[in-house]
């Protein structure tokens, strides 16, 4: 069996799961592009701001560096230079400084290291001596894809042209780095609260999901127990009524067989033997007025199977006056045997079809309620409740009216098998049947129709 609970917590969880993944990794992205812009931003206009009373200085330091190639000795700085990078290094935001000349060859570094170094195929470098900027923003411990190192601090890397005026050619490279620390702290707290916003939210989500899911697995598996319960009675119907129409048929083929032909074949007999007497004026009267009371009988036996199969009386005169003739007829069969009708509806109130279902419940209920030896009396209740049909048969020195029957489930197996042929053309009819059993051995029956 599908177990919709299980297979829907344990989707429902990696939906989840997976979902606040890629929430991270979205306000991840977005959140370095915003903090790429800004401390970009920030840094051009750090480095241009400092590069403004530095410039004179620094144009002069670059014609110095002219013919300076990887791996050479720098010039000295002037001291105004000097004093000013120191300036600019006392910003606690600032980290490292570096100037190149046009032929990206590392002049000064505040990392001495550094200086002579080739740069000419950095991207920044390249980007910056073509009239750009250049810039990117580098996490802790992560590669510097314009100069190949491993950074412990997260900072953020811009390059600047250098040269006297606009239209003046480049003659060299700034390049600051800046510390974005704190605004990478800063939006890592907002991105753990609105992980952490997320995973309550979708946690709260998911937990009403599991209730509402439940419910529905639980309704579910209600409705698929009525389905089966629904099925093994029709099952069982199905076969009552296989052997219910196999007895009928057998009752029928043995009242013709040994009722009908025996009386015809009587009949027969006496009409050979007549005629062989035929001379015999005395025997043959004789033998004619033997033939009316066997002719009598068979009459009667075949108006009996007629009945049996469908009363006239139900077409000719209608259901009341046949269930009044069938329970006189019946307490003529069984004297220790009182029926109390209580019929409150009238004849129009039931449907045609109706009426012959109705009428062979009764027939049903009565054949089997008189094999009980206790039964001296049966209630028996057709009237209208709230525009729907129902018939009350009751043998129980209850009173039958006013009482609510046990609904169908609640019938025992013995219940149900004393009372099939009820239940099978009750729901075969298209109504409810139900029934009670009371604490003195009686028994109320209930069919009802919907009007």
């Amino acid at each position: 069996m599908f177990k919709l609970l299980r297979y829907y917590t344990v989707a429902s969880f990696v939906a989840v799961l997976a979902t606040v993944v890629l929430l991270t990794w979205f306000y991840r992205q977005v959140a370095i592009q915003g903090i790429s812009e800004l401390a970009d931003r920030n840094n051009v206009d750090l480095a241009e701001l400092a590069m403004i009373p530095i410039k004179p200085a620094l144009l002069a330091f670059l014609d110095t560096t002219l013919d300076l190639g990887p791996g050479g000795a720098s010039p000295p700085l002037t001291s105004e230079l000097a004093g000013s990078i120191n300036t600019l290094m006392q910003d606690r935001s600032v980290v490292k400084i570096k100037i190149y000349n046009r032929h990206g060859v590392v002049a000064f570094s505040t990392r001495p290291a550094e200086v002579g170094k080739d740069q000419s195929r950095n991207e920044g470098f390249i980007a910056a001596i073509g009239g750009g900027v250049g810039h990117e923003l580098i996490y802790r411990d992560t590669f510097n894809r314009f100069d190949g190192l491993t950074e412990k601090d997260n900072l953020m890397q811009t390059y600047l042209p250098v040269r006297a005026g606009p239209a003046e050619p480049i003659k060299g490279v700034f390049e600051l780095y800046t510390d974005v620390n704190n605004l990478v702290h800063q939006t890592e707290r907002i991105q753990f609260i609105v992980v952490a916003g997320a995973i309550l939210i979708l946690s709260a989500m998911y937990a009403v999901l599991i209730l509402i899911v439940r419910h529905a697995s639980r309704t579910i598996e209600l409705q698929q127990r009525t389905i089966r319960e629904r099925t093994e009675t029709l099952q069982h119907l199905s076969a009552q009524m296989l052997k219910s129409e196999e007895s009928y048929k057998q009752k029928i083929a043995f009242e013709l067989h040994e009722g009908l032909a025996q009386t015809l074949a009587a009949v027969k007999l006496k009409a050979e033997h007549g005629r062989h007497k035929h001379n015999d004026v005395a025997a043959a009267a004789g033998s004619e007025d033997s033939f009316v009371p066997a002719l009598q009988e068979a009459i009667q036996e075949v108006r009996a199977i007629a009945t049996d199969l469908r009363p006239a009386s139900l077409d000719d005169l209608g259901l009341l006056p046949t269930i009044n003739s069938l329970c006189r007829e019946f307490e003529q069969r069984h004297p220790g045997i009182r029926i109390e009708q209580r019929i409150s509806l009238e004849e129009s109130d039931v449907k045609a079809s109706l009426k012959v279902i109705v009428y062979r419940i009764i027939v049903a209920v009565l054949g089997d309620m008189v094999q009980h030896p206790r039964t001296s009396r049966i209630q028996l209740v057709l009237e209208l409740n709230q525009d729907d049909v129902m018939l009350l048969i009751n043998d129980s020195t209850t009173d039958a009216c006013g009482m609510t029957a046990a609904p169908a489930a609640d019938i025992t197996p013995q219940l149900r098998a004393g009372f099939a042929r009820m239940e099978e053309l009750t729901t075969l009819s298209g109504g409810a049947f139900t029934a009670t059993r009371h604490p003195d051995g009686g028994t109320t029956l209930c069919a009802v129709w919907s009007g």
